[in-house]
C-alpha cells in the first residue's frame, strides 16, 4: 500500500468541502484524503460534492473518463496516468468498505424508523 506524503494529502484535503459530515465513511475530511492518499479509496466518495472527485484526480494525477455525472451514486473507474489499473487487493478493500458504509446507512435509517415510532 502506497505510503501518503503530506503535499498529497494537503492537495487532497485542499479540494474537499471541509464539513467534517461523516457521509463518506470517515469521521472528518482530513481522514477522507488521508485514505485517498493511500489509494484505499475513491477520490469520489464525498457526498457532499461528487464533483470533487475530479479535481482530486486532476491534482494527484489520475485520469478519470470525460463524461457527465448522470446517476446520483456514480463513481467512475480510475487509473494511473500511467495507464496501470487498481489492484484486485485496492478494489476488495474498496468493496469491503462500501458494503460496511451500506450496513451503516441501513442501521441509521432503522434506527430513525425506531425514534419516529416512540
Amino acid at each position: 500500500m502506497p505510503v501518503a506524503n503530506k503535499d498529497k494529502i494537503r492537495k487532497i484535503y485542499a479540494a474537499l468541502p471541509k464539513l467534517n459530515c461523516g457521509l463518506c465513511g470517515y469521521d472528518n475530511c482530513g481522514q477522507f484524503a488521508l485514505a485517498v492518499a493511500e489509494e484505499k479509496v475513491s477520490p469520489f466518495g464525498c457526498r457532499q460534492n461528487p464533483w470533487v472527485g475530479y479535481n482530486i484526480s486532476e491534482n494527484i494525477g489520475l485520469r478519470v473518463p470525460v463524461f457527465g455525472y448522470q446517476q446520483r451514486f456514480y463513481q467512475p473507474i480510475f487509473t494511473r496516468r500511467s495507464g496501470a489499473l487498481p489492484s484486485l487487493e485496492s478494489l476488495k478493500n474498496e468493496v469491503g468498505g462500501l458494503s460496511k458504509r451500506i450496513g451503516d446507512i441501513l442501521d441509521r435509517i432503522e434506527n430513525l424508523g425506531r425514534r419516529q415510532e416512540r
